[in-house]
């Protein structure tokens, strides 16, 4: 079993607008062997085998470095027809962790040498009837969109395939590799506390910083729309749900009765959740579950107590800004940063047990798959924002070496040399009587540290002057 071999990139429409949900069903026969499920999409996904839950999270990627994952399937299967489903969560709009590219889902299922299914003209789909389309609403520019959902419009398309039509074939040109890291893990869900209730005013709190899944369990009395709000902290008795331009929450509707519900795509970092409805619901349990990369800790004990809770609380703090790749911060941003990984990959070197160097150098390889036309890296990776810090593409060569020195594999500097050789000419090409000078235009952010002289003009336009620090 390896790469896809029949399979077809297809979506609901040749269109593909932004903040949109597809729905996608096929049917399959199996009667024995271990089945692997290759599958890819733009966005997010997650994957149903029979009716039940079986993975989610697409890796963060490139059209010219797309991943696919394999998800052994074998444990959800029964004798005879079995069915999937995939719901593909199409952003459609650039941000700090994403490139706009054309919206698609492609699956195999694959047994020993034979295919046993292809997405392709015969899947069947259809635009999500319980999410909301295209609604936009942002989080942050960094971290995307929320979303909002209709517990009213759920059916039993995941195992019947009822309402939905033949999909369409879209043309998408990717180069394929299978994912370069583990699948995170799902952690027994964290049942919040509330702490306060007033009416249909509600505050939970999950008892400490948490990376995971929104989990819904309540009883409504009636129909009624619900917003639910996190943070990491509390200010005057509420979450900070609204930070200028930055809202981070999302809306449900309520069904009358038990209400269940998981969002497997949008990953939360918080500690509280603020909950408003029309009337007052029955909370059996709202909380997290946690999702988190899995590694193996050093024993690391030191005599003094105070510094064994200050390291503990540090593997911990690196351990939820471990995704899909290194984020910088798991409640606002969740993004890829030179400067920022470059610190947890250190740190990671002497915390975990081999040092955890696959999911280092699968960072680092992510990295130089960047391709911006100025020849400096991103300011993220993937990244579909015009910005750059000139100086981050520096400190990418020392993310390279270190890694080189900490993990003795030189396969890597030999893949990203090319890259590291561009790089350095973008930086020679821009001297003057043999100084390097500051970038100009708004799209590159002079920056080193947020202290005064440092940290440049965002969006603004500097002088081409020596650069010191450079």
């Amino acid at each position: 079993m390896g790469n896809l071999q029949i399979a077809k990139w297809m979506w609901v429409e040749k269109d593909c607008n932004p903040d949109t949900y597809g729905e996608f069903y096929d049917e399959f026969q199996w009667e024995e062997g271990d089945v692997n499920c290759l599958l890819s999409c733009d966005g997010d996904y997650t994957l149903y085998i029979n009716g039940n839950y079986v993975a989610s999270n697409q890796y963060g990627d490139y059209e010219w470095y797309k991943s696919y994952d394999s998800i052994n399937i074998t444990s959800f299967l029964k004798k005879g027809e079995n069915t999937i489903a995939v719901l593909v969560w199409h952003f459609g709009i650039d941000s700090q962790r994403y490139i706009k590219a054309q919206a698609g889902l492609i699956f195999e299922l694959q047994s020993s040498d034979n295919v046993l299914l292809a997405s392709g003209e015969n899947t069947l789909a259809r635009y999500s009837q319980a999410y909301k389309q295209g609604v936009q609403k942002l989080v942050t520019r960094q971290l995307g969109f929320s979303f909002a959902y209709d517990a009213l419009q759920e059916d039993e398309w995941k195992t019947t395939g009822k309402g939905l039509q033949p999909a369409v074939l879209v043309n998408k040109n990717c180069l394929f590799i299978e994912r370069p890291i583990q699948k995170l893990k799902l952690l027994e869900r964290v049942h919040g506390t509330v702490i306060f209730s007033k009416g249909n005013h509600y505050i939970i709190d999950l008892g400490k910083e948490t990376v995971g899944l929104i989990s819904l369990d309540f009883v409504s009395p009636a129909v009624q729309k619900m917003t639910v709000a996190w943070g990491e902290d509390l200010r005057g008795g509420h979450v900070r749900q609204r930070i200028e331009h930055r809202d981070f929450s999302f809306d449900y509707v309520a069904k009358a009765g038990k209400n269940e519900y998981v969002n497997y795509m949008l990953r939360l970092g918080c500690r509280y959740l603020e909950i408003h409805t029309e009337t007052p619901i029955e909370i059996n349990n709202i909380g997290l579950i946690p999702q988190v990369y899995p590694v193996q800790e050093k024993q690391v004990k030191l005599d003094n107590a105070l510094d064994q809770k200050i390291y503990d609380a540090c593997v911990n703090t690196l351990k939820l800004c471990m995704m899909e790749h290194y984020v910088d911060t798991p409640w606002r941003e969740q993004c890829l940063y030179v400067y920022d990984s470059r610190n947890q990959a250190l740190c990671g070197y002497k915390a975990f047990d081999g040092g955890n160097a696959d999911y280092a150098r699968a960072n680092l390889k992510l990295i130089s798959q960047d391709r911006r036309e100025d020849g400096l890296l991103a300011i993220c990776y993937p990244c579909g924002m015009d910005l750059t810090i000139p100086s981050f593409s520096l400190y990418y060569f020392m993310q390279v070496n270190e890694y080189l020195k900490n993990t003795g594999d030189i396969t890597l500097a030999q893949e990203v040399y090319d890259k590291l050789i561009s790089v350095l000419n973008v930086f020679i090409g821009n001297r003057k009587d043999g100084l390097v000078l500051k970038f100009e235009g708004e799209n590159h952010w002079n920056f080193y540290d947020w202290s005064p002289y440092l940290d440049g003009e965002l969006h603004g336009t500097e002088d081409a002057i020596p650069d010191l620090m450079i």
